[in-house]
């Protein structure tokens, strides 16, 4: 009889995924409570919306916010107001007739081993 070396290999992979999933596990707070402490480059506005939050917008970033395009340029909140959505879509069919099968037997494609 010889000696197997499965259960080993299997047990090395399952304990090297438990300690991968806990380094994940400790790394991913000191992530959700990282703070860019850094200033914005260029400086930036500030908006408030129609519930009273304070939204930071950077220069040149454009933000949708309450229905309508809100820009920073030059230090200065720039309001504009969204363009409507038209379809943007043609539709599927532009009349004529579909292929359409009435009845019948449909074809069937047979594998064989």
């Amino acid at each position: 009889m010889s000696a197997s070396t499965t259960r080993t290999v299997t047990g090395f992979k399952y304990a090297a995924t438990i300690l991968g999933a806990f380094a994940v596990l400790a790394i991913a707070p000191a992530t959700a409570y990282a703070v860019d402490n850094e200033p914005t480059p260029g400086g930036g506005c500030t908006y408030t919306d129609a519930d009273g939050y304070d939204i930071p917008i950077d220069e040149g970033q454009d933000v949708f916010v309450d229905g309508k395009i809100v820009s920073c340029r030059g230090g200065k909140i720039v309001i504009t107001t969204a363009p409507q959505r038209g379809d943007v879509r043609p539709p599927v069919s532009k009349g004529g007739n579909l292929p359409v099968f009435k009845g019948g037997d449909l074809p069937v494609l047979a594998i064989q081993p």
